[in-house]
């Protein structure tokens, strides 16, 4: 089946970082490197991240004969990471995301499907690689699998099987695509699959625009500090930001002051639910360093909350925090100094 993918047109990137670029759906999280390589995965940062079968082995990579020349960048306003090669005269797209859609028209909930998608396409002469998957299967159908650790992979061509790895060797002509899946929850792979993952990525494209587009900031800055907010945006779960590079106890929730910094930055931009949310978790977490009913936090703590009280008032903070700061908001905002 050939499906014709869009043309995406990315924006020139920054250097990426050592162990790449993040991507994620608020619920998982994943680093997609230079050379496009998935070097970690966590499909819900609750179940910590996906093993790979060998430990010096990425967890997905592209292997393509010849000296390839990667570039990585993001699609425009979104979480969507682009990375283009280019080898022998033939010219490869690939597009990595975790799929996410809206919620619910004109709120700031996302809903997060559980899944990383790669769409590779070739737009300019003929490709030929391999997709290596490092998983080992508990089960394996044509072209989809479930792996000895629960998780699930599908992919729109047939699927190579080894006793360690997942290989499919693909060749694609211009305008031809192969997508590949990864997910909490089994996955039909074949044919069907390709649009079915460009119909996740239209979904996805669509929520994180849609959430760029109610940045209020107007400086000549303004694509930096965008990244900035939709790279922050990717760590703030249900319960608050979380730290995204996992340590041995796995993803925990970031530091009160990174946490303060985000709500400022969050303020700063115009995003008022995710200000909201950072700030009732600093104040929850910060009610354990009271001295006679009285607590302190950061200068920035309370600087944040008063310029969010002063232009939104109270009614949208979190239950605790709003009670608190309805009951003697010039209490609170002065807390630092007492």
């Amino acid at each position: 089946m050939t499906v014709f993918q869009p043309r995406l047109a990315a924006l020139p990137a920054e250097a990426p970082a050592p162990r790449g670029l993040p991507i994620g759906d608020m619920r998982g999280h994943g680093l997609v490197t230079a050379d496009a390589a998935l070097a970690a995965l966590a499909l819900d940062r609750a179940g910590g991240l996906l093993r790979a079968s060998h430990p010096e082995r990425a967890l997905l990579s592209l292997q393509m004969d010849g000296d390839v020349q990667w570039v990585s960048a993001y699609v425009p306003g979104t979480n969507v990471l682009e990375t283009v090669g280019h080898a022998d005269g033939a010219e490869l797209r690939v597009a990595d995301f975790m799929a996410v859609a809206e919620g619910r028209p004109g709120q700031a909930e996302a809903l997060a499907a559980g899944r990383f998608v790669r769409i590779v396409t070739c737009t300019e002469g003929e490709a030929s690689f391999r997709l290596v998957c490092a998983a080992r299967l508990a089960d394996a159908g044509k072209c989809d699998a479930r792996t000895d650790d629960g998780w699930y992979l599908a992919c729109s061509r047939p699927l190579g099987t080894g006793a360690d790895v997942v290989a499919t060797h693909v060749r694609l002509a211009a305008g031809e695509s192969v997508a590949f899946v990864m997910a909490d929850e089994p996955v039909q792979g074949g044919p069907g699959l390709s649009a079915e993952a460009l119909h996740a990525l239209g979904d996805t494209i669509h929520y994180w625009t849609w959430w760029s587009d109610r940045c209020r900031y107007k400086g000549e800055d303004f694509d930096a500090r965008l990244r900035e907010a939709l790279t922050l945006k990717l760590t703030l779960g249900p319960d608050g930001l979380v730290i995204d590079e996992p340590g041995a106890a796995g993803f925990v929730p970031a530091p009160l002051g990174d946490a303060t910094r985000a709500a400022a930055t969050f303020l700063a931009l115009g995003y008022r639910h995710e200000c909201a949310t950072l700030l009732g978790q600093v104040y929850e977490n910060g009610l354990d360093v009271r001295d006679h009913d009285r607590w302190s936090f950061d200068e920035q703590f309370v600087q944040t909350l008063d310029a969010y009280v002063l232009r939104y008032g109270t009614t949208a903070l979190p239950g605790e925090l709003r009670r608190a700061a309805e009951r003697d908001p010039v209490a609170l905002c002065n807390a630092q100094k007492a």
